[in-house]
């Protein structure tokens, strides 16, 4: 689950359970306890000002080494090498580190620093912290094969002085050879803070960040996490990992969440000044930012079978959810709620003026793709009878039995549960072809859903 970004400006089974359990002590145990050795191996050492210095030791020399896509140049930018006769280049479809005289090497070093500009829809690869620390997503240092499979990689972690590594509920004077217990890219806290341990989550806590964002925090988990477990039919065996950095800068009229959902882990990202304050905006900014984040921690559970599986489905489900919780929780009211879902679909009309809402992520849209899901997830609860979080609660299900989903079997569940294939048609068209009239169109597609339940129709 990749970032959100939000910036406003002052101008049921047991059946279930158990499989999920048996599935999540395998990922945690069977894979965190891999011990051969990797074909490369990572040595990370943090450096003053968020900087991290890397070295890449190759079990066997390579004529180079390859990371995946990054957007706006970040590598090319924040990337130093150390190496003499060694370079990187920046290509369309990645990174590349190699010798200048294309002879194969067997080591090289570099550092990098955090960005200064926030990569849209993206991870961070680096995120500075207000106690001097730095928080490290090991999948954009993670070099790839020529097909995009990740090499056989391990990582070592040399905090500074005064300062522990933190890493799945674990805070160590460093981390050696070390691999993610869930076998998949994850973060990695550098620096002198202690996780706060709850019965929820392990949280590590910028300093920076205002109290209230804190205090906000640790009484909207509790609640928020029960409820998702009750809705999805599962609880997490895996505490999960926040992270929270406030790196809040000087302007006073800016707003901004960002947040980052992986397995077992999640990172928020808050800039702008105006969090300085508690008002009803922030609050409720802040809130269902954070459960919509904490409902793809529910989602991880089973993932896209493939990197090109629409993000819609997941980030417009993650919307709707958040909302259905904010609801049932009383944090707003349903005139709150009712304005939310409006502000969704005007968003939503707005940004397929530009194009169907198939090719949004390819032209970076990412509006539409939070919007559009939104009014999708809605409509499909409509047709189906529920509620979004108990169309979720199946298709979690049906992609744990698939390894994982596609778009395809999104359609498929919806057709299976509503028994309406028109209006799954439909929904096809409205994802699939740019409409005439986007306002009617979405229109269109709620007043299908809801139709049938109108007339007496089962469902």
């Amino acid at each position: 689950m990749k970032t959100r970004r939000l910036i406003f400006s002052k101008a049921r089974g047991t059946f279930v359970k158990t499989l999920v359990a048996v599935l999540l002590v395998v990922a945690v145990s069977g894979m965190g306890s891999i011990i051969s050795e990797g074909d490369i191996r990572v040595s990370v050492e943090q450096q003053d000002g968020g900087v991290v210095r890397l070295t890449y030791d190759m079990v066997r020399a390579r004529r180079e080494l390859i990371f995946g896509e990054l957007d706006a140049g970040h590598r090319e930018r924040r990337w130093k090498i150390e190496t003499p006769g060694v370079k990187l280049v920046r290509l369309a479809d990645g990174d590349r580190i190699h010798r200048i005289n294309g002879e194969r090497f067997n080591t090289v070093t570099l550092t990098a620093a955090p960005d200064l500009i926030r990569i849209p829809k993206n991870y961070q690869p680096l995120s500075r912290y207000g106690d001097g620390g730095v928080m490290f997503f090991t999948g954009h240092f993670w070099p790839v094969t020529t097909r995009g499979g990740r090499v056989n990689t391990t990582f070592s972690f040399t905090p500074a002085d005064g300062s522990k590594v933190v890493a799945f509920g674990k805070r160590e004077d460093r981390l050696t050879d070390w691999r993610s217990p869930l076998a998949h890219p994850a973060f990695v806290y550098m620096g002198p803070l202690e996780p706060v341990e709850t019965p929820d989550v392990m949280a590590v806590v910028d300093p920076d960040a205002p109290a209230w964002i804190e205090q906000e925090f640790y009484e909207l988990t509790p609640k928020a996490f029960a409820h998702l477990a009750d809705i999805f039919g599962f609880t997490l065996l895996t505490k999960p990992n926040l992270f929270l950095a406030a790196p809040l800068g000087p302007d006073e009229s800016r707003l901004s969440y960002s947040g980052d959902a992986l397995p077992a882990q999640f990172q928020i990202t808050l800039e702008g000044r105006a969090w300085q304050k508690k008002t009803g905006q922030t609050v409720r900014l802040f809130r269902r930012s954070t459960i919509h984040e904490a409902v793809h921690l529910w989602q991880a559970v089973t993932r896209p079978t493939a990197e090109d599986v629409a993000e819609w489905i997941h980030e417009g489900a993650a919307e709707a959810i958040a909302a259905e919780v904010m609801t049932s929780l009383d944090l707003w009211t349903k005139k709150a709620h009712d304005k939310n879902f409006s502000n969704a679909q005007e968003t939503c009309a707005r940004e397929l003026e530009k194009g169907s809402l198939d090719e949004a992520e390819e032209r970076g849209d990412y509006r539409a793709l939070y919007a559009c899901g939104h009014v999708i997830a809605v409509a499909v609860a409509y047709a189906d009878g529920s509620s979004t979080a108990a169309f979720w609660n199946e298709f979690v299900q049906r992609g744990m039995a698939r390894d994982g989903y596609t778009e395809e079997m999104f359609y498929d569940l919806v057709e299976e549960r509503t028994g309406d294939r028109p209006f799954t048609e439909r929904l096809r068209l409205f994802v699939t072809t740019q409409p005439g009239n986007a306002a009617r169109a979405i229109d269109d597609l709620l007043g299908a859903a809801v139709a049938p339940l109108a007339q007496g129709g089962a469902r």
